[in-house]
């Protein structure tokens, strides 16, 4: 296959054209473990905008990049010939369906988990002021493999002290049906701790809510 790409495309190691070198080509989109590798290409919008929103939000790129003309015009002349601009509100609606999507998720495999969970909290300020709570999960899964998520990313209207922390910590818990399946908290805020603690049963197995 390698020597076919060579003669009959031009393709060298990694893909390049006209590469050349020592070592072992490596054609990416060919054979790799990305996906579609060693798959027919066929175009699909839907699809594309999907997966602009996802390289959107891990890059932490603004939504108004998918109507940028200058990567329209890079796609289209150097990647897809049928590749239009996406608007950011499309973009934005898409991202969302896609979080809540994956929320939903998190929330029917963690009903259904038989194991522990861990908890790691922090809050900060940002640079306007507007201060944000966060709590990531950390479990073990079915293969043995520990595995974490962000189950709460909030904005907090409310004033930022140990009580109104420990009840959105409380409230992401029972959200996510974790109630009675927490291992351990760690939290830097010391009084939430202990507001935590009264919260808790001794085991860590039940937050008692009234």
């Amino acid at each position: 296959m390698s020597r076919h790409l060579r003669s009959e495309h031009g393709l060298g190691p990694e893909g390049e054209e006209g590469s050349s070198g020592g070592g072992q080509a490596q054609l990416y989109g060919y054979a790799s473990d990305m996906p579609g590798a060693c798959m027919p290409f066929v175009y699909n919008r839907d699809r594309m905008i999907s997966e602009l929103g996802r390289f959107i939000i891990a890059d932490e790129l603004p939504y108004s990049f998918g109507e940028s003309v200058n990567y329209e015009y890079f796609n289209r002349v150097a990647l897809q010939p049928q590749y239009r601009r996406v608007p950011r509100n499309t973009l934005k609606r898409r991202t969302q369906q896609s979080y809540y999507a994956y929320r939903g998720y998190l929330m029917e495999m963690f009903r259904t988990y038989d194991g522990r969970v861990s908890l790691t909290s922090d809050t900060w300020t940002s640079t306007y002021g507007e201060p944000f709570v966060c709590v990531t999960a950390h479990w073990i899964d079915n293969d043995w493999l520990l595995q974490k998520r962000i189950i709460c990313f909030e904005a907090m209207e409310e004033a930022h002290n140990g009580f109104n922390i420990k009840s959105r910590i409380v409230s992401c818990c029972k959200n996510f049906h974790l109630v009675d399946k927490i291992f351990s908290i760690s939290i830097s805020f010391i009084f939430c701790k202990f507001l935590l603690f009264l919260q808790i049963s001794p085991s860590l197995s039940r937050i008692f809510l009234p």
